[in-house]
């Protein structure tokens, strides 16, 4: 039987070609993985100048950790682009699950990596141009809640004379009665003074940026006593 050896060397040839072509379209990733284990039986200490003598007991080991599911586990801290909802505003860094993050905000160009040089250029695009700066959904949260609270504080009839509600009692009561830290160059006294029974407005800043107005209530303070008794 005789073969035909340029045809066959066409072929492995057109073989050749078309795994390379295969190839070039694969993208491969080297995965590092790290298994940390432990001796399920550890060894005695010997003597200086002995060595071990294994047994079969000796190696069989136990896993202790697998680093790729750790680092699955991992989150990516990115920067967004633009304002997301339920997540953050533009230029908060958020920290979210890998598959989140690579398809719907790195693909879709809504965040950046977190990277040194990208934390340095939204800084300096927040201190060129101020209108950028936005509050957080943290502050705007804030914002809101301190919006629908009323701050009531039950004073004495023995009050001191010449006492006055300060920003800094102000602060006090925001941190005891509605815990919201609030200090006290972020608060603004009503421009009537605070030293009666009464009902009163006061304003709170948050941020620099936006301003919020809380009812104050000042109310007779009611013995422990009495109250049990009504």
């Amino acid at each position: 039987m005789s073969v035909n050896l340029s045809l066959v060397a066409v072929a492995s040839r057109q073989l050749l070609q078309a795994a390379r072509r295969s190839a070039e379209c694969l993208s491969l990733q080297q995965r590092r993985t790290t298994y940390v284990l432990k001796r399920s039986h550890p060894l005695r200490l010997l003597k200086e100048g002995h060595e071990h003598r294994l047994k079969k007991m000796n190696k069989v080991y136990e896993l202790v950790e697998e680093t790729s599911s750790r680092d699955a586990k991992r989150k990516l801290e990115l920067i967004l682009t633009e304002d997301v909802p339920k997540m953050g505003k533009r230029g908060d860094v958020v920290h979210v699950r890998k598959q989140i993050g690579r398809n719907k905000l790195l693909a879709t160009g809504l965040a950046v990596y977190a990277s040194p040089e990208n934390r340095q250029m939204f800084q300096d695009r927040k201190d060129e141009d101020p209108s950028q700066r936005k509050l957080s959904m943290t502050a705007e949260k804030t914002l809101e809640y301190l919006s629908q609270q009323t701050l009531t504080i039950s004073v004495r009839d023995d009050w001191p004379e010449g006492w006055v509600m300060t920003k800094e009692h102000l602060a006090h009561w925001m941190k005891r009665k509605l815990l919201v830290v609030a200090p006290p160059h972020t608060i603004t006294l009503p421009e009537e003074p605070v030293d009666r029974i009464g009902s009163y407005t006061f304003t709170v800043t948050i941020n620099e940026l936006e301003s919020v107005e809380v009812m104050l209530e000042m109310v007779q303070h009611v013995p422990a006593g009495e109250v049990s008794q009504i």
